[in-house]
C-alpha cells in the first residue's frame, strides 16, 4: 500500500507539474501575440478607398483614384510625386481639411466620415496640426499671440495658453522673441512660430504641406531639423507634403503618388 501511495502522490506532482508548464506556456503564446494586437492600435491614420474628383469647366479630374494608406503612430511620411499628382489634395483628406467623394478616413479609431462638419471642426482643433508653406499667421499678432489663439478656442485659460505657448516657442528656438510681429521676422522665424502653433495643442497628428517651399537651403533644414526632433524625442506622428528628394530623407517611409494613385 505505501508503495502505491507514494506513486499515487508521485503521480499527483507530475501532473502539477504538466499544468504549470501548460500555464507557462499559454502565458507566453499571449505574450507572443500581443505585438500583433498593438500593430492594430499603433495605427493613427487609414485611408480607406479615397475618391476625390475636381470639376474644370466641362472636365471632371480625378485627384485621387481609391487610395488607401495606413499610417503608424509616431511614423514620419513624406508624400512626394509630380505636379498634379495629387500630394496635396491627399494630405487635405487625412488632414480633414477637405470631404473624399467616396472613399473614408479613420484617424486614432474614429471614423470621420460619420462626424457632422462642426464635429469635424472640433476633431481638427483638439486633435490635429497643421503647418502651411505661407506660414498663415495674423499679422497684427506677436509670435505668442499666434500661438496661444488656437488654444484660447479650445477653451483654456489665458494663464495655461501663455505658458503653452511660451514653452513651445523656446522649444522651437524663439523664446527670445515672444513679443515679436511677423512683419519684424524671416521667412524662417515666421516658420516656426507656425510651427509652434501646429504643436502646442500636442496634436495626435501634425501634417505639413511644403513648409519649406519659400525658404532657402538651410532655413529648409532647420525645419526639417525640427521635425525630427518632435518626431524622435516626443514620438510626433508627421505627414508632410514635400517635392525634394532631400527633404523626404528625413522621413521613416515616402509614399509616392502618380495621376492620383499610389506608387509601388
Amino acid at each position: 500500500m505505501e508503495i502505491i501511495q507514494k506513486q499515487a502522490e508521485e503521480a499527483v506532482k507530475t501532473m502539477e507539474i504538466i499544468q504549470k508548464q501548460t500555464e507557462e506556456a499559454i502565458k507566453s503564446t499571449d505574450e507572443i501575440q500581443k505585438p500583433t494586437e498593438d500593430t492594430i492600435i499603433d495605427t493613427i491614420i487609414e485611408g480607406i478607398d479615397i475618391v476625390r474628383t475636381f470639376k474644370m469647366g466641362e472636365v471632371e479630374v480625378r485627384a485621387l483614384r481609391s487610395v488607401n494608406v495606413r499610417i503608424r503612430r509616431g511614423e514620419f511620411i513624406a508624400i512626394m510625386g509630380p505636379s498634379g499628382s495629387g500630394k496635396t489634395t491627399l494630405l487635405n483628406q487625412l488632414g480633414l481639411l477637405d470631404t473624399p467623394n467616396s472613399g473614408k478616413v479613420i484617424i486614432d479609431g474614429t471614423d470621420t466620415s460619420r462626424l457632422s462638419d462642426s464635429e469635424k471642426g472640433k476633431f481638427r482643433l483638439h486633435n490635429l496640426g497643421y503647418v502651411f508653406q505661407d506660414y498663415a499667421l495674423l499679422p497684427e499678432l506677436n509670435a505668442m499671440e499666434n500661438v496661444y489663439i488656437s488654444l484660447i478656442m479650445q477653451g483654456k485659460s489665458k494663464t495655461e495658453c501663455e505658458s503653452a505657448a511660451a514653452e513651445i516657442l523656446s522649444a522651437v528656438g524663439l523664446g527670445d522673441r515672444l513679443q515679436q510681429l511677423p512683419s519684424k521676422m524671416s521667412g524662417g522665424q515666421q516658420q516656426r512660430v507656425s510651427i509652434a502653433r501646429a504643436l502646442a495643442h500636442s496634436p495626435e497628428v501634425l501634417f505639413a504641406d511644403e513648409p519649406c517651399a519659400n525658404l532657402d537651403s538651410q532655413t529648409s533644414k532647420e525645419v526639417l531639423d525640427l521635425f525630427e526632433k518632435f518626431n524622435q524625442e516626443k514620438g510626433q506622428t508627421i505627414v508632410m507634403v514635400t517635392h525634394e528628394e532631400w527633404h523626404a530623407e528625413y522621413a521613416d517611409r515616402v509614399i509616392r503618388l502618380k495621376d492620383g494613385i499610389i506608387q509601388g
